[in-house]
């Protein structure tokens, strides 16, 4: 076996790539003929597809970020806060492990 060197594996792996994006390219455009005869077919344009999808996006956006919340609960000892939402501080866990009510730390709404 020829001994290899770093650059002969580098331009190797370059020409692998390129025929990898060659086929990749030629896997896609049967699909594509499909689609667009389809959408002509249809009568329907990008724009319906983006307004489409957009409507998707907004009704399914996971992980989207969450208006602020008023804190909920409040530890009367540091006055430090809670909203209530993800994990449970330690300062509620260790007080209830002690007996108390998490109700107990209820911030009242009188306020």
């Amino acid at each position: 076996m020829a001994k290899q060197t770093l650059k002969s594996i580098e331009r190797q792996i370059a020409k692998l790539k390129a025929v990898a994006e060659k086929l990749a390219a030629k896997d896609k455009t049967p699909a594509i003929r499909q689609i667009t005869a389809l959408m002509a077919k249809s009568g329907v344009t990008l724009a319906d597809l983006r307004a489409a999808s957009g409507k998707r996006k907004v009704a399914k956006r996971a992980g989207a970020k969450r208006g602020t919340v008023a804190p909920k609960y409040r530890n009367p000892i540091g006055g430090a806060t809670w909203t209530g939402r993800g994990r449970t501080p330690l300062w509620l866990l260790e007080a209830e492990k002690a007996g108390a009510v998490r109700t107990q730390f209820l911030i009242s709404n009188a306020a």
